[in-house]
């Protein structure tokens, strides 16, 4: 009788990882699924702050969502405490809201009361050292105008946002979408100017929202103008402090670099690519100097603001991380060379460009000390991940117990299969934009 045959060493090594590695796959798939690319854009709070009248007078750019979503606005149910609002039948989550135009111009009210909660000021503390007293007359909402993303008017200049920012309630060219709209909209506050000390962001707002702003405050008094930013929820004094300003920019790009998954997916095909640190050392900075490129680029106001732009740069880098995954896979790892990965580089770049323009939505040359935080942060951010995974990839290539299934296998082909489905979800939105650009 023949005896049983005992599995060789390599087969039952694969037997035994393959369920990590479906499981390593599945996992990754199911946090890149909702990653679309316009869910890790950040967005803008414009602001422009100005004595009249003997009191405050505000002229505010705001993302739509920002006003209309509530703290506990819950994507599973997205029509639940959202005024103005209808289901979208075809999309989900916060792409699954569509702005009721019709029922914002039959009764307006409740948006005023929204805008005048959408901005808070804080008033100086009083003489005698007493706390600081917020304005206690209700503020008075002179102008309103909402627009989608893509075509929204300059607000840079102030003399061109008073020649524009007029009409009560203007719906021109208001989007159906509540995550494709700015609104913009004049607030003016009793309070004199010179007695105010802060101004902030609502704090009942949806958190998500709140946690990608770049905000960008002018503030215009006694002739000057001094400009303001900074990152996440508006708390800024309102008095020049550049040295805040630089480190809130510099938060920005290591924050946008934690959040955006491609990027740093790629980072880690970068390590596993690399059989020698010299070669790593090259495509790292080859990477950094590909993206830092563009992104001067953007800050010198050369990148198109077209539709179509940010699916195609998307849709590139998605197939970038594929390309490069399966190099690693198919032991090609020679072809991701510097020239290449420079190139790669240039694509991230130009995301990071894109969003930034079309955050901050001002002129180049504006916004300068924004930008070159933002990069330094993404730098950062980069050294960070560098520096914890090469050790733990270190300690899996010395101890990694199975001789036919290579850590570097297990590690990219959830990065492949991640690259395979943005591919296909990016490519369907650019396809979108192109034929809506094209209609």
């Amino acid at each position: 009788m023949s005896q049983p045959r005992t599995p060789a060493p390599a087969a039952q090594e694969r037997k035994t990882f393959a369920p990590l590695l479906s499981s390593l796959s599945i996992l990754l798939l199911l946090i890149c699924a909702p990653a679309q690319a316009h869910f890790q854009n950040f967005l803008g709070r414009i602001l422009h702050v100005e004595a009249q009248d003997g009191g405050t007078l505000i002229h505010a750019r705001l993302p739509l969502a920002s006003v209309l979503l509530p703290r506990d606005w819950d994507p599973l149910h997205p029509l639940h405490g959202v005024p103005y609002a209808r289901a979208n039948p075809v999309a989900s989550g916060p792409d699954g809201l569509l702005l009721d135009t019709a029922s914002l111009q039959a009764n307006p009210q409740q948006l005023h009361a929204r805008l005048a909660a959408a901005l808070q000021l804080v008033g100086a503390s009083q003489p005698d050292g007493s706390p600081a007293v917020p304005p206690v007359a209700a503020p008075e909402i002179r102008a309103i105008r909402i627009q989608p993303i893509q075509d929204r008017s300059p607000f840079s200049h102030l003399s061109q946002v008073r020649t524009e920012l007029t009409r009560p309630l203007d719906l021109g060219q208001a989007p159906p979408a509540l995550t494709d709209a700015v609104i913009d909209f004049r607030i003016f506050y009793r309070q004199p100017l010179q007695q105010l000390a802060q101004i902030r962001s609502n704090p009942a707002e949806w958190p998500d929202i709140a946690a990608r702003s770049i905000n960008i405050l002018t503030l215009h008094q006694d002739g000057e103008r001094t400009r303001l930013t900074s990152s996440g929820v508006l708390a800024q004094p309102l008095q020049a402090s550049s040295p805040w300003q630089l480190r809130d920019s510099l938060g920005s790009g290591f924050y946008h670099v934690l959040i955006g998954l491609d990027h740093v997916l790629f980072m880690l095909i970068l390590i596993l690519a690399a059989r020698h640190w010299r070669v790593f050392v090259h495509n790292s900075l080859a990477f950094t100097l590909g993206h830092s490129v563009t992104l001067a680029l953007g800050a010198a106001g050369l990148i198109t603001g077209a539709a179509w732009f940010i699916p195609l740069i998307e849709t590139a880098i998605a197939l970038s991380i594929l390309y490069s995954g399966a190099c690693l896979l198919l032991g090609a790892q020679q072809r991701l060379l510097a020239g290449r990965v420079f190139l790669i580089g240039l694509l991230h770049g130009l995301g990071f460009a894109f969003m930034l323009a079309q955050a901050s939505g001002q002129n180049a040359g504006d916004t300068l000390l924004l930008w070159f935080g933002f990069n330094l942060g993404v730098e950062l951010a980069q050294l960070s991940i560098y520096g914890l995974a090469l050790p733990l990839l270190w300690l899996l290539g010395r101890y990694w117990p199975p001789q036919r299934l290579a850590f570097r296998t297990l590690l990219a082909t959830p990065c492949v299969l991640a690259a395979l489905l943005w591919s296909g979800q990016r490519s369907l939105d650019l396809i979108d934009a192109m034929g809506w650009q094209l209609s």
